[in-house]
Parts: structure tokens; C-alpha cells; sequence
């Protein structure tokens, strides 16, 4: 079999574009964390009060042996409280770190959220950068 020269430069054309993954930029993510967000909380936050809250971009992250990326933000999440079994909003509130995960292998629930800082220096093996 006789490979043609129109063949292998095909053949170098396909591999040498960038495979680009589906993940959203963090100007269009946020209907995502508000719908994740409520399917995992029964009380939702008040509003976001900063998105990629290191400037770096979105974290690309091994995890479980699979490519994983997470937006972080800060969101104010309002004081509650429980008056005849109904929930209610109380004085104050406070500032929480949330990490929303996206898994694309998924076929199912490809987000989800985690709460807390990420600890570059203590997990360094895991992190594979930053994108935008």
C-alpha cells in the first residue's frame, strides 16, 4: 500500500491543532454554580463576590488519575436560622470559598462543589496549571 503525500500531510495537519476541552470561562460558568449549587444546598448564596479569586485562571487538576478543572469564588452566603420549622434569613453573613469542579469524562453530574482553600505548595503533584 502506496501512502500519498496528500495523506501524510493531513496526517500532520490533524495532529498538529490543539485539542481544545469543553469547559466554560468564567464569564459564562455562573448559571452552572448557581444550578450546582442548589442541587447540593437547600439554602442558596446570596450573591458571588468574586470569581477566580487567585487571578490565575482555572486551576487544571489530576484527580482520581483524571483531568479535572476548577473555578474558585467567593461567595456571601447570609446567616440563617430555623423559626417554626420554616428557615429564615438572620443578621449578618460571611464570605466562603467554593470550588467548582468539572469532571468532561463524566456523562452525568460533571460539576460539582467542594468548599475550602486550595493548597498549591501541600498538593503541588496534582496541579497541572492554570487556563483561561
Amino acid at each position: 500500500m502506496q501512502i500519498s503525500k496528500w495523506s501524510i500531510i493531513l496526517i500532520v495537519l490533524a495532529g498538529s491543532h490543539p485539542v481544545y476541552s469543553n469547559y466554560l470561562g468564567y464569564g459564562k460558568i455562573e448559571p452552572i454554580l448557581k444550578k450546582t449549587w442548589n442541587e447540593q444546598y437547600p439554602i442558596p448564596y446570596d450573591r458571588i463576590k468574586k470569581k477566580n479569586i487567585n487571578g490565575k485562571g482555572i486551576l487544571k487538576y489530576r484527580k482520581d488519575r483524571k483531568l479535572v478543572y476548577i473555578y474558585t469564588f467567593i461567595v456571601f452566603f447570609s446567616h440563617h436560622k430555623v423559626v417554626d420549622k420554616k428557615i429564615t434569613d438572620d443578621k449578618g453573613g460571611r464570605d466562603i470559598i467554593v470550588k467548582l469542579y468539572y469532571d468532561p469524562n463524566l456523562k452525568a453530574n460533571q460539576y460539582w462543589i467542594e468548599m475550602g482553600e486550595l493548597d498549591e505548595e501541600y498538593d503541588r503533584g496534582n496541579f497541572l496549571g492554570y487556563t483561561n
